[in-house]
């Protein structure tokens, strides 16, 4: 008896309600996606606690939703609308929660009976397409994450509807968002295929932009492979048509809540379409260098970003309308709109003035921006409820596909990754081409340039040369004169062959109007080239001053003193002198009418090989001249008299002969065996012919190998 008390009742109820509102009828014109805009009641609960039932007892406080000021966000709305079917066979509507937070639905027959629909929500749902092909399963049989209910052919319902405001995407008015279940699973099928489509073309562009990036190893390269990977898993993780892929597919997080109190993949949804955003504004600017030629649009879009980033934390962290509504939400969604539109006009003006100036590769961010311009104001028109420019396309198939905010977005985002990524190509080429541009320009300034160096350093060279050559004149002429030579000995050759056209290397002899003893000295001072032959004249002229007046001074004496001239010219007696140079040397104060020999040397040393072939070697002392450092008294050099038989024959020779490196290993030295073994072999030869046979078998030896030092030589028979 109380049940049919109760169903008596509802029964009244809902005949009386049927009295005060006018169905909306579902025809064959009705589109596949429909709202009733009229005759729509509405009920405010601000106690969140009220039942179906207890709305059910309320109906004198349900009003016009016309007359419901601005939603909010912490009140239930009971919605109360009806439908009637003029169709011929039943159909399935099933209840699009979009603009909802939680939708939770009642269908009330005819008969007063009552259905309660599952809740309706973004709750990453799991896609029956997994388990069942989309290609083989009959559209009969497809099964929408939706809450559904069957309109029967004829038969008129009721519908109570609890509703939650959807503080992000909130809906613009009180009508509930109806679909004709089966001709909708047939545009998912199609959806599925169009969505596979445009993740397939961003995946292909991710690895094309990442692989070009580490290729190029470039700033914008690598801005537009982040930018598009994020763009990518946008895609796959946006809500299109019913449900995030990413969360259909492959994750599942069904029933789960983030920090925010949303579902795990409306979160993630979120933080990739604010990521996408953001960092496609920063690949832009690096694309198109906004820091060098538009500083303040630089400025610009770093206030966008930081703005941008704080709406993502408002919005990640479930505060972007809070309860105590201390900020306004549509205006915070309308500034976030146009600061996009904005944002996005201000790169696109950008981008054309850069073209303008010169920098061909612009124009393809151009073109790219204007699609993405078109489809990313689309979607927000579509979001602040605004009807965008695909609202008048038709009810099916692609038209159908792009009215929806969402699917707009991904479209909108595919067509400029996939521009994009041509417009980074192209700059790749363009940078590539104007590198190669300049590289010519820079090979011909540079060809120009070292032509004119060589034609400078050629004539500097003539110069350099000729000075050299006519220095090398100078230094052989201060060698002895044959005049010095002739009447002092039987036979007299020397070997006098600087490494540098000039060198370091001496002999002397004193002047021939002197009667008596006579002098021979052989030098070989420190270094070659210029500096050895500078050297080689105060050498020289600090001989023919210790021999100035007459040959009396012995050898050992002649040396310090020439010690004592060498460090003094060079001012190396002194702590503050730059320089460290000296020498080596012979001195020998032949006396004819005794034949003997006064020799002494500071590590030069002198060979004698008699008519027989017996050869002596008489050693020098170990010391340098001239250095800084004063000869130790250990070191002196002492005096050898040396005594003589017709047809002996002696040589002095510097160390470039003995040191030169050759033979078959080309590592090895001269050495003093070999110069010993020609002397002996040619003891009974003239000192012409021995010079002769010392010069053959050391340019033998010397082979391809380069001279490493002056090379000096003095040979004679007394």
């Amino acid at each position: 008896m109380k049940t049919l008390k109760v169903l008596l009742f509802l029964f009244c109820l809902h005949l009386g309600i049927s009295q005060a509102q006018t169905p909306f009828e579902i025809t064959p014109d009705t589109p596949i996606q429909f709202r009733e805009k009229t005759n729509i009641l509405v009920f405010v609960d601000t106690t969140n606690q009220a039942q179906y039932q207890d709305v059910l007892g309320h109906l004198d406080q349900f009003v016009p939703a016309a007359q419901i000021g601005p939603f909010k966000s912490y009140v239930t709305y009971w919605i109360f609308q009806k439908m009637v079917s003029k169709l011929n066979s039943d159909t399935d509507i099933s209840i699009d929660p979009s603009g909802w937070k939680d939708v939770n639905s009642y269908i009330i027959d005819s008969a007063g009976q009552i259905q309660k629909l599952p809740p309706s929500g973004w709750q990453g749902a799991h896609n029956p397409f997994l388990s069942t092909s989309p290609e083989q399963t009959p559209r009969s049989q497809f099964t929408s994450q939706f809450p559904v209910f069957k309109l029967k052919a004829g038969k008129e319902v009721s519908l109570l509807s609890k509703v939650n405001f959807n503080p992000l995407f909130p809906a613009k008015s009180f009508s509930l968002n109806f679909k004709d279940s089966a001709s909708y699973a047939e545009y998912r099928r199609f959806g599925l295929y169009l969505e596979g489509m445009l993740i397939g073309v961003l995946m292909a562009l991710v690895i094309f932009a990442w692989f070009n990036a580490i290729q190029n190893k470039d700033q914008t390269n690598l801005f537009y492979a982040v930018w598009i990977s994020s763009a990518f898993l946008s895609i796959f993780t946006i809500g299109i048509i019913d449900g995030e892929r990413l969360f259909e597919f492959f994750i599942r997080f069904e029933g789960l809540n983030a920090f925010n109190k949303e579902s795990y993949g409306f979160t993630v949804m979120l933080f990739f379409a604010y990521s996408q955003s953001i960092l496609y504004v920063l690949f832009a600017r690096q694309y198109l260098g906004l820091k060098s030629y538009f500083p303040k649009i630089h400025l610009l879009s770093n206030l966008w970003v930081m703005f941008a980033m704080f709406l993502a934390f408002l919005a990640l962290s479930g505060r972007f309308y809070p309860e105590d509504a201390w900020i306004s939400a549509p205006p915070i969604s309308m500034a976030y709109g146009i600061s996009v539109a904005v944002m996005l006009m201000a790169l696109f003006t950008c981008s054309y003035l850069r073209y303008r100036d010169g920098f061909g590769f612009a124009i393809f961010f151009t073109f790219a921006i204007f699609p993405y311009l078109i489809f990313r104001t689309n979607f927000i028109m579509g979001i602040l409820g605004m009807p965008s420019l695909f609202y008048y396309l038709p009810d099916h198939a692609f038209g159908y596909f792009l009215k929806n905010p969402w699917t707009n977005q991904a479209f909108g985002i595919c067509l400029e990754a996939m521009i994009m990524g041509m417009a980074v190509f192209s700059r790749t080429r363009w940078l590539q081409r104007e590198l190669t541009v300049s590289a010519e320009k820079q090979n011909l300034i540079l060809e120009d340039t070292v032509a004119q160096r060589t034609q400078e350093l050629s004539a500097k060279h003539e110069v350099v040369v000729s000075s050299v050559n006519y220095a090398s004149r100078l230094q052989r002429g201060q060698l002895p004169r044959q005049i010095r030579i002739d009447g002092r000995f039987s036979s007299f050759a020397s070997i006098w062959e600087p490494r540098d056209t000039i060198g370091g290397d001496l002999y002397w002899l004193s002047s021939s109007q002197q009667s008596g003893p006579f002098v021979l000295a052989v030098a070989d001072c420190t270094g070659h080239g210029v500096p050895g032959a500078m050297l080689s004249l105060l050498v020289s002229n600090s001989l023919e001053r210790i021999y100035a007046n007459d040959t009396a001074e012995d050898p050992a004496s002649a040396l310090m003193s020439l010690d004592h001239y060498v460090r003094t010219g060079l001012n190396q007696d002194r702590p503050d002198s730059e320089s460290d140079d000296g020498c080596d040397a012979a001195v020998l104060r032949i006396d004819r009418d005794k034949q003997t020999i006064e020799f002494a040397g500071a590590k030069l040393g002198l060979f004698q090989v008699s008519a027989s072939g017996v050869l002596s070697r008489h050693q020098g002392s170990r010391c340098s001249l001239g250095y800084q450092d004063a000869v130790a008294e250990a070191d002196r050099p002492v005096v050898q008299k040396i005594p003589y038989q017709l047809g002996d024959v002696f040589a002095v020779v510097t160390d470039g002969f003995t040191d030169q490196i050759g033979g078959t290993t080309g590592k090895t030295s001269f050495g003093y065996r070999r110069l010993e073994e020609i002397l002996k072999a040619n003891c009974a030869a003239s000192a012409e012919e021995i010079a002769a046979a010392m010069k053959s078998d050391f340019s033998a030896w010397q082979g391809a190998n380069a001279r490493r030092d002056d090379v000096t030589a003095v040979v004679f028979r007394l």
